[in-house]
């Protein structure tokens, strides 16, 4: 049996974890949350990733390298979609030039999560 898509999440914020968690699993993936860049780029080589989260509210330094090393080590076809705080356009900006593939306010972020996370970053992107 082929093992499940897993959903990577550079974050700190262990309170919103869980939610992440249930809706990875409502959409059939698992989930592996990393706080720093090279934690997540060596989960990334070892998992079937169609989907990767950065929460912009991490130290700055930590989110700029995760987004530095997923535009030239990511998979083809790796969806990267960053969040954020909406009175920091500066942050948000810098996620998008960066190469996410999206950027989305916290409160966007949270109430499409099921969505985004049943379409593999579809839904963000569209």
């Amino acid at each position: 049996m082929a093992d499940k898509q897993t959903v990577l999440v550079l974050t700190s914020n262990l309170f919103f974890m869980p939610r992440i968690e249930a809706a990875a699993e409502a959409g059939g993936m698992d989930t592996v949350s990393a706080s720093t860049a090279a934690r997540l780029m060596e989960a990334a080589g070892s998992h079937d990733v169609p989907l990767v989260l950065v929460d912009l509210e991490i130290d700055e330094p930590v989110w700029t390298e995760a987004l530095e090393c997923l535009k030239t080590g990511k998979a083809a076809g790796t969806k990267v979609v960053a969040y954020g705080p909406h009175g920091e356009p500066d942050t948000l900006r810098k996620a998008r030039d960066l190469g996410s593939d999206a950027v989305l306010i916290k409160r966007d972020f949270s109430e499409g999560l099921i969505e985004l996370l049943a379409s593999r970053g579809a839904s963000a992107s569209g």
